[in-house]
């Protein structure tokens, strides 16, 4: 079917639905209009930036409205914008907005004889409900969005994001910390801690007594062999600061990073994959570090869903701030980054040493939050587990 000329569109916290449509081949319309009550004025200017960057050339307008509780006045704005507007091909996407703003404007083109669409976030489908849905089947939508474009239509921008080169020898590396999930976690402890005191030292660090364990000096071989650190004496020296990051638990981002690459063969809704991504409130402008705030391992959209993975390889049954532990920490942080990219956001905390899951108030507490939590032995079927939990057509 062909597209109509304008899409009304209903803006609420939720991007996407109005997105789509908009930067599909199919239904790319030659103009929107946001329609949004004062409160939505934010999520209109962070929607009207990505169109304007992935719709180029659309015309963008907006329609304010009054109370978004008010029906009457709500009917009497959408009534008036299409009187004024009789002529045009214009059709309503009534996925956004709040329910009664959504019924109002529903109502009204209705009885203007205008087409009303909805989208089905969870099929990346165009369901016409209007005047033109008789013997109408829903309509794929084949639009992509990356991360980024994704965090920028809900109103944040990605301030950095990390394009890594690993090479075979880090992929080596990875692989065997992996194979010894069950016996390497404390020296690899112990290797972050020394890492993270290298960071402000020139990138040396002293061992100690303390720190002079087989296990650890195994482990520091290991990274030696892949030429991110030498140690001389008692000194361990990093190669560079990447290096060093990558020995501070950088390697567990790596891995699942290259795990989602590699899965992308596979699973065609897999369509991007980003690491580091530190992400500020407000759009391009927000740059300054303190409101750089969030700051994401590995993240990934699927059918348009944002998914979140936090890498944990530290202790997490070690205290943390006040009475919580870092594995409560761990869960805390990744509730805070579901709220990035709308209500279908999936959140997963992959944990090296496995505490996390070991906790029966943390894993009910990760389950009422949608999180999943990916540990120990779990690591080495990376790709089955993510594919079994995330992309399986029951799942999707």
């Amino acid at each position: 079917m062909s597209a109509y000329d304008t899409h009304l569109c209903l803006v609420s916290a939720q991007a996407t639905p109005n997105l789509l449509p908009l930067i599909d081949e199919v239904w790319r319309p030659k103009k929107v209009v946001l329609a949004c009550s004062a409160q939505m004025k934010h999520a209109a200017q962070a929607l009207r930036a990505v169109i304007q960057t992935k719709a180029s050339g659309m015309v963008v307008e907006t329609l304010e409205l009054p109370n978004a509780y008010d029906y009457g006045a709500l009917s009497d704005a959408f009534l008036s914008y299409l009187a004024e507007h009789e002529s045009d091909n214009i059709a309503l996407n009534v996925t956004g907005g709040t329910k009664l703003m959504a019924v109002a404007a529903q109502e009204a083109f209705r009885s203007a004889g205008k087409p009303v669409f909805y989208v089905n976030v969870e099929s990346d489908q165009v369901l016409v409900i209007g005047q033109d849905a008789s013997g109408q089947a829903p309509q794929p939508l084949r639009a992509k969005l990356k991360v980024h474009e994704m965090l920028r239509a809900h109103g944040y921008s990605v301030t950095t994001q990390e394009h890594p080169q690993i090479t075979r020898e880090l992929r080596d590396l990875t692989a065997r910390l992996v194979d010894r999930v069950s016996s390497a976690g404390r020296a690899l402890g112990a290797l972050n801690a020394l890492a993270r005191a290298a960071r402000d030292n020139n990138l040396r660090v002293e061992l100690n007594r303390d720190q002079s364990s087989m296990a650890l000096g195994d482990v520091v071989a290991l990274f030696a062999d892949a030429g991110l650190l030498r140690q001389q004496g008692d000194t361990l020296i990093f190669k560079d600061e990447e290096s060093r990051f990558f020995a501070n638990g950088g390697w567990l981002e790596a891995h699942v990073f290259e795990a989602l690459q590699s899965l992308r063969a596979q699973h065609d809704g897999l369509t991007d994959v980003a690491m580091g991504v530190r992400v500020a409130f407000g759009g391009q402008d927000a740059r300054s570090k303190a409101k750089d705030k969030n700051e994401i391992d590995v993240a990934f959209l699927f059918r348009n869903t944002l998914h979140l993975i936090e890498c944990k390889t530290a202790n997490l049954a070690q205290g943390g701030k006040g009475d919580d532990n870092k594995a409560t920490e761990a869960l805390y942080k990744m509730e805070s980054l579901l709220k990035l990219g709308g209500l279908r956001t999936r959140g997963m905390v992959v944990d090296y040493r496995g505490q996390l899951a070991n906790s029966e108030a943390d894993r009910q507490r990760a389950k009422e939050s949608h999180i999943e939590i990916v540990s120990g032995a779990q690591l080495k079927d990376l790709k089955g587990v993510i594919a079994r939990l995330w992309l399986s057509a029951r799942q999707a």
